[in-house]
């Protein structure tokens, strides 16, 4: 508690000068954000028991802004205490802070902890808007210290990124292992992209390649996001044995109303279950994990996503085999944007 004490002391200190000033800059944008649901597990075995519970998900600021025309940070932050999740700090539950060098109206430099560049839509959501996953986006971890030089076309249609980073497996301090990531988004109008070329270190000198394919078609009110991952290490012999493969059907009924379909597929035939060493550490070998579910959203103020309502059903092929039932709300609280 005294560590979300500090950051609102910090703010209150901070944004009254902010708000003084009547240049145009700085430019500052200060909201929190955050979700809460109550869900219900109906299992398939009988001899278990039904699960429930009211649980809020997120709690997120995020603080974003241009200090002069030529510099720019993004932040967030999850408000996560006492190490749930795994965190053993206050800064460990940090998203990403950065800071944005504009060199021209076509290339950028950022610095900072960032989202690692890994292609496909599933991968790309703001894990608020996620509510059921593939195992390879449950297990992965995206941020990372790093920094990412990019060019943006002067259509702004596309945008490539060169990043290197943290590896995603570093698991302390100087271990000295790395990520390489090459990334496109790519907008054609009915047809989008978000692709990318990764070799990830999980060792000094190893490495493993991600081919990541998220193709996005809008055709009317529909869109369909498809998600193809291949990872392979330079160890195995077999291309295409361990993947993933996750679709999102989506049909806007109007501006306040959507639905959705969502399913996927992982599976790592790469490597004999039980070797000692694991060269995929997010979808081990021998999985072959399966989801779907279907859900919808409803944002009730018109022209704004700031409240949304949300409901779904959601089934996987785990041992232990549930239905989930949820239904839930998330809201934005702008605190100042100028």
């Amino acid at each position: 508690m005294r560590k979300i004490l500090t950051v609102f002391l910090l703010l209150a200190l901070i944004l009254p000068t902010i708000s003084r000033s009547q240049d145009i800059y700085p430019k500052i944008r200060l909201k929190f954000d955050t979700r809460f649901d109550f869900e219900t597990r109906v299992p398939e075995n009988k001899n278990l028991s039904t699960l429930s519970s009211i649980d809020g998900k997120y709690l997120n600021i995020i603080l974003d802004g241009s200090i002069n025309e030529k510099f720019s940070y993004n932040y967030r932050q999850r408000m996560i205490l006492n190490g749930i999740d795994g965190y053993k700090s206050f800064f460990n539950a940090t998203d990403w802070i950065y800071l944005t060098y504009k060199m021209n109206d076509n290339f950028s430099l950022s610095g900072g902890k960032q989202v690692v560049a890994i292609g496909g839509y599933e991968y790309d959501a703001a894990p608020i808007d996620q509510y059921f996953w593939s195992n390879f986006w449950n297990n992965v971890v995206c941020y990372q210290f790093g920094a990412t030089l990019n060019y943006k076309s002067n259509d702004e249609k596309h945008n490539i990124g060169f990043q290197i980073t943290n590896s995603p497996f570093t698991n302390k301090s100087m271990e000295g292992i790395y990520s390489y990531n090459l990334i496109w988004y790519g907008n054609m109008n009915w047809f989008n992209t978000i692709y990318s070329v990764n070799m990830v270190e999980y060792e000094k000198g190893h490495f493993i390649n991600y081919i990541a394919l998220g193709n996005k078609f809008n055709v009317g009110r529909f869109s369909l996001e498809l998600d193809l991952m291949n990872r392979a290490s330079g160890e195995q012999d077999n291309f295409f044995a361990d993947y993933s493969l996750i679709g999102n059907l989506i049909y806007n009924v109007n501006s306040k109303l959507k639905i959705f379909g969502k399913a996927g597929h992982d599976e790592n035939k790469a490597q004999i279950i039980g070797d000692n060493f694991a060269y995929d550490r997010f979808v081990l070998p021998g999985t072959r994990y399966n989801f779907c579910g279907l859900g919808v959203e409803y944002f009730p103020i018109k022209d704004s996503k700031d409240v949304r309502l949300h409901a779904y059903w959601a089934t996987n092929n785990n041992e232990k085999q549930y239905n989930t039932f949820n239904i839930g709300l998330r809201w934005q609280m702008k605190v100042l944007e100028r």
